[in-house]
């Protein structure tokens, strides 16, 4: 995943996902984690790697989200790192999640409103 910068006035949580048939191969192929929290104007990397594209959910303190079409993807209250086809009782709520071209845009994702 790359950059991620804050450009919300409020701190952000964000979730991301992507293609990792390695370790998520049983399960959907695409690997799940969060939460990062990432203050305003802030600036941090996200699970390095180099997949094409990933896919991210962001919720701000002040009541914002930034969401998709892709997914389900199962959350918790605690950062977590799973796959897309595991659930759990233990899953806070489903999240869905906007996609994300590295190659086209390689400076990272910007979130603001």
């Amino acid at each position: 995943m790359p950059y991620f910068r804050n450009s919300h006035s409020s701190t952000i949580q964000v979730v991301g996902m992507y293609w990792d048939p390695q370790r998520c191969g049983q399960y959907g192929n695409y690997r799940t984690m969060g939460w990062w929290r990432i203050k305003p104007y802030e600036r941090i990397l996200l699970a390095p790697n180099n997949r094409q594209f990933f896919y991210w959910y962001a919720e701000s303190d002040d009541g914002h989200k930034w969401e998709g079409r892709y997914g389900p993807v199962y959350t918790y209250l605690y950062p977590f790192d799973s796959c897309l086809q595991i659930g759990s009782t233990g899953a806070w709520k489903t999240v869905t999640m906007r996609p994300h071209d590295q190659y086209a845009y390689p400076g990272g994702v910007n979130v603001d409103i």
